[in-house]
């Protein structure tokens, strides 16, 4: 898509909607304890995300919203929001992102008239999800029936968001046509609460899921395999890694305050881990950032970008992984009461870091490495052999 110029009236929408997300800030960490202790899909989080915009912000300008996920010029704004919320509702920030996610997919991928069915689903106030997340139970599969339209069968696994969202964007395998982006309008059965027994990320309503169905044409976005188009797969990694950050920002900006309150201020001991602290967070920023504005180069080879987006997961990771042990060592006992936020956003945060296939993203960058030369260099002592 062409550059556009950003009007007066957009930037001050964009501060509008970081505003009201603020403004409901006291709202949003009290549903988020609630959420936690209920496991129950967020809906006050998410209709308090709605109240600020949040939700509508993913639309078109014309359409009077921001481009948000896949405009460029609404990069840095949601950069902010997912921090904020990360910050604050880590479950709900993960939803949010996979609303932008799923947004971006389906507006690229779509005709006219889907684009308009999406968009007067998000108008309506709906949330949208991506469930790709393949089943060991067996595989979501899309055939063509007797009635000239498709029939939507199968599992998924992971699905952050079930039952709460009423019409995910789900991938699935056709056996002629390949790997395809559905977005059905169906019903769809939730696996059990078992399904989800793990230390954090408990709002998130994360189940195994099964579609079976009729669906329309007009419900298949694209054509074979678009959902892994390069570089926005592994590009678009940014988004969790500032929900991820907005965390690791709280753990720290709690850490701070219960030292002050308890007078270890002054304490070296201390000083050194949030001296540590700031310079993993200012690190993980930095990456982050830089992550987001690489996707938008064009100027920039695939290669270049998707490595770029595993060194930031990879560097980012052990970023927050540092603040999680030395927030746990300054504060003591009391990071581990469950009468404190932060033994719930640390809970999260280290649940959410556990994205899939680690191994392979050093694996992968290794690869470039021995690819690409080093940037800046003119030349070096083994050229000669």
């Amino acid at each position: 898509m062409s550059p556009r110029t950003v009007s007066h009236n957009e930037c001050a929408h964009s501060l509008s909607v970081l505003t009201a997300l603020r403004q409901h800030a006291s709202a949003l960490a009290q549903a988020a304890i609630e959420d936690d202790v209920t496991e129950a899909f967020p809906h006050r989080a998410i209709r308090i995300l709605e109240s600020a915009g949040c939700l509508h912000a993913v639309l078109p300008p014309e359409r009077g919203g921001l481009g948000l996920g896949w405009m460029p010029a609404s990069t840095p704004l949601l950069l902010d929001l997912l921090r904020a919320m990360g910050g604050i509702h880590l479950s709900a920030a993960r939803l949010f992102e996979g609303h932008v996610n799923a947004f971006e997919l389906l507006w690229t991928c779509g005709t006219p008239d889907q684009r308009d069915a999406v968009c007067a689903y998000i108008r309506r106030g709906e949330l949208l999800g991506v469930w790709n997340a393949p089943s060991f139970r067996g595989e979501l599969t899309l055939t063509t029936n007797t009635k000239g339209s498709y029939t939507l069968e199968g599992p998924k696994a992971y699905a952050s968001g079930a039952g709460g969202i009423r019409r995910p964007l789900v991938t699935a395998q056709h056996p002629e046509l390949g790997l395809l982006i559905v977005w059905p309008d169906l019903p769809y059965e939730i696996g059990p609460a078992d399904d989800w027994l793990m230390h954090g990320m408990r709002a998130s309503m994360t189940r195994s899921v099964r579609f079976h169905g009729e669906v329309d044409h007009d419900h298949v976005f694209g054509t074979h395999d678009d959902y892994h188009r390069q570089p926005g797969f592994s590009g678009g990694a940014w988004r969790f890694l500032a929900a991820q950050l907005g965390a690791g920002e709280a753990l720290v900006e709690g850490m701070r305050d219960s030292l002050v309150q308890r007078r270890r201020a002054i304490d070296t001991c201390q000083q050194l881990r949030m001296s540590e602290c700031m310079v993993a967070l200012d690190t993980a920023r930095k990456w982050v950032s830089d992550a987001a504005v690489y996707l938008r180069r064009s100027e920039l080879s695939i290669e270049a970008i998707v490595c770029h987006a595993n060194e930031a997961r990879i560097v980012v990771e052990r970023a927050l992984l540092d603040v999680l042990e030395r927030v746990h060592r300054g504060v003591g006992l009391q990071s581990f009461s469950r009468s404190s936020p932060l033994e719930r956003i640390a809970r999260d945060l280290a649940t959410y870091l556990r994205q899939p296939a680690p191994d392979a993203l050093l694996i992968a960058v290794g690869e470039q490495a021995f690819k690409t030369p080093l940037p800046g260099l003119l030349g070096g002592p083994y050229d000669h052999e």
